[in-house]
């Protein structure tokens, strides 16, 4: 039985024996994440973390696109709330149980660093991957400047977040930043099938065991997270930001050569 959620804040939410599925839906914006998104779908994973019936959580994107990264509008938060990606990445860390990604199209910015929380990844292989933070005039986020250096070493990882450049599915595998490569047309039933193995799973063990292959330090890791976030935050009041705002609306190439330092 399938308990479907209507798409809310940009995001379908479905329940059915034993998984849950959060299908981000702003196609419009190739799926860049908003306020809205971000807190709905800390709501869920929250919700899902202490409740029995759900044994993982798959993650996925609609019209064949994983994310385009943040939607800028969606720093914006009433006095006094904690910006809503914080409110996230805060969630996805801590969630105690699996996630499977299923990534195609495209996975920027946060779309790439939040695979850094899930466990199985499994993506198209014309996906195209990127971390345009330095290219924005901001830091990186959601611990990836803790975890990527670990993941992959660190001249690759200075490469990857310094460059900002784009990068392959092929290589993402080879950098063990995502599971697997598959042609487009079987991406959705890897994640499926894998996700469907994991709700027969004993739910203790497989927590146990995911909670042993990510300890990594959590009070180190939470405190690169804050420092990360207070930095990211901190550069989009800066002027590096607004010369690659101002360049992205005027369709030209930033030039931060005369931005003061």
């Amino acid at each position: 039985m399938t308990d479907a959620t209507p798409n809310k804040g940009h995001v379908i939410v479905e329940r059915e024996e034993g998984i849950l599925r959060l299908t981000m839906d702003n196609p419009k914006m190739k799926n860049a994440i908003t306020r809205e998104m971000y807190l709905r779908m800390k709501s869920e994973l929250d919700a899902a973390a202490s409740d029995h019936s759900v044994r993982t959580v798959l993650l996925r994107g609609v019209g064949g696109v994983f994310s385009s990264g943040n939607d800028v509008n969606g720093f914006n938060a009433p006095a006094g709330e904690t910006p809503a990606p914080v409110q996230f990445v805060e969630s996805i860390v801590k969630f105690p149980k699996p996630i499977v990604a299923q990534v195609e199209g495209l996975a920027v910015g946060i779309g790439v660093t939040m695979l850094l929380h899930c466990d199985l990844i499994y993506a198209a292989e014309d996906t195209k991957f990127r971390m345009p933070f330095v290219n924005l005039g901001v830091v990186p986020e959601a611990g990836s400047s803790f975890l990527l250096p670990r993941l992959m070493g660190a001249a690759k990882a200075a490469e990857l977040i310094l460059l900002g450049r784009l990068f392959s599915a092929e290589e993402a595998e080879k950098l063990g930043l995502i599971s697997q490569v598959l042609p487009a047309g079987e991406v959705a039933q890897a994640a499926e099938a894998a996700a469907a193995t994991l709700v027969k799973q004993p739910l203790n063990a497989l927590m146990k065991s995911r909670a042993l292959l990510r300890d990594v330090s959590g009070e180190d890791l939470d405190k690169r997270i804050a420092e990360e976030f207070e930095l990211f935050f901190d550069g989009l009041k800066g002027p590096e930001f607004a010369e690659a705002a101002q360049a992205f609306a005027e369709k030209r190439a930033p030039d931060f050569s005369k931005v003061p330092v």
